[in-house]
């Protein structure tokens, strides 16, 4: 289904585009298990405790660390959702999702032909490790414990309306610090081959496209994948696929509780000297308000607040791609880096290259380029 979303600068495509988003849908294959939610993320960084400084900052609190490695929670239940291994560089290795039951687990054990084993860290479980298309690492993972919930603010501050005045006779403050952080919400990755990432995630994750972007001539380029839960709602999305040249990790995702705790944690770090890349905002799919920052090693985490839920009946949206469709309001998303000549030349020598038109590159390429909003320079 095709659906119409108003924003400035839609109106650069062409006809033909519009017409054409949607006619070349993303048709999820039959999948294994149900992936439950996203458990953590992992990385790869050089430097542990300037890391875990910067994340504590943002709003994480220590949940173990040693010589080797570190892990973060947050306010939440999880035991931990982030955890970085010391490297000689900073990367990113792969991501973790919750499976429902052992059952589930044992399922995508045999079909991959994997052997479940102990998950590190805190919280202790189990899971299988596989390895996505393009060789990040997709853990299933069941049994970790659940923890005690850290304090923070419970309740959005009260609000006057112009029609109603729910505050009388005190402020609407929050202190400086940190933006309490409840859970990872999702990842965001660029593929070098979109077709078989979407179709693989679908099938080992059990993943439903909530939201589809098109170049011109059709063809999905980017989709925003949320679990399938049934009846019950769920994120927006999960893990967000895009086609690029290269294979990358975009940004990761944290929940916190309102504009007020986005606003007052942007304004702690830059109180404490870290480096903002975008926002404050609100994107248009996924509705989420955003703040993003980058770490030492210039990754980016997002801070969000008042995303969407879908349940299983809702029906895959398609829509344009560009950058204007990404946020509905807020400062203009910053370009993005362009790649390496060393990651270009893995590109084309390793074989991925073949798999992937070039011709789709050039049209995802000229999409980006419109002007977000036309009106700036």
């Amino acid at each position: 289904m095709t659906e119409t979303v108003n924003y400035a600068g839609v109106e650069q495509h062409s006809a033909a585009a519009h017409n054409n988003a949607g006619s070349r849908p993303l048709l999820r294959p039959e999948p294994i298990i149900c992936a439950d939610q996203i458990a953590y993320v992992l990385f790869e960084k050089p430097e542990l405790e300037r890391q875990a400084e910067f994340l504590q900052d943002f709003g994480m609190a220590i949940a173990d660390t040693s010589e080797a490695a570190i892990y973060l929670r947050g306010h939440g239940p999880s035991p931990w959702f982030y955890a970085a291994y010391r490297g000689k560089k900073s990367r990113y290795l792969g991501a973790g999702f919750v499976v429902k039951d052992a059952a589930d687990l044992q399922r995508i054990a045999e079909a991959t032909g994997s052997t479940p084993e102990p998950v590190d860290g805190p919280g202790g479980g189990q899971r299988v490790r596989l390895r996505d298309p393009d060789g990040f690492i997709v853990d299933l993972v069941y049994g970790r414990s659940s923890v005690e919930a850290l304090p923070c603010r419970q309740q959005t501050l009260k609000f006057n309306s112009p029609w109603e005045k729910n505050r009388v006779n005190e402020r609407s403050n929050t202190e400086l610090a940190p933006s309490p952080l409840e859970r990872l919400g999702h990842v965001v990755l660029s593929v070098t081959n979109f077709k078989a990432s979407s179709q693989w995630y679908m099938r080992h994750l059990g993943l439903i496209a909530t939201d589809v972007q098109c170049v011109a001539d059709g063809t999905p380029t980017l989709a925003f994948m949320r679990c399938d839960r049934g009846p019950v709602p769920a994120d927006h999305h999960t893990v967000v696929l895009a086609q690029n040249a290269v294979a990358k990790y975009m940004h990761s995702a944290y929940e916190t509780l309102d504009i007020d705790s986005i606003g007052q944690g942007a304004q702690y770090l830059h109180w404490r000297g870290w480096t903002h890349f975008w926002g404050i905002g609100r994107h248009i799919l996924g509705s989420q308000l955003f703040d993003y920052w980058l770490d030492p090693c210039g990754d980016e985490l997002e801070h969000y607040a008042d995303g969407d839920m879908y349940d299983n009946r809702f029906v895959t949206q398609y829509h344009l791609f560009d950058r204007g469709g990404l946020w509905a309001w807020g400062h203009d998303l910053p370009p993005a880096p362009k790649p390496s000549l060393l990651q270009i030349l893995k590109f084309l020598l390793g074989g991925k290259s073949k798999q992937l038109p070039m011709s789709l590159l050039k049209k995802a390429g000229a999409a980006m380029r419109l002007k977000p909003r036309p009106w700036l320079d």
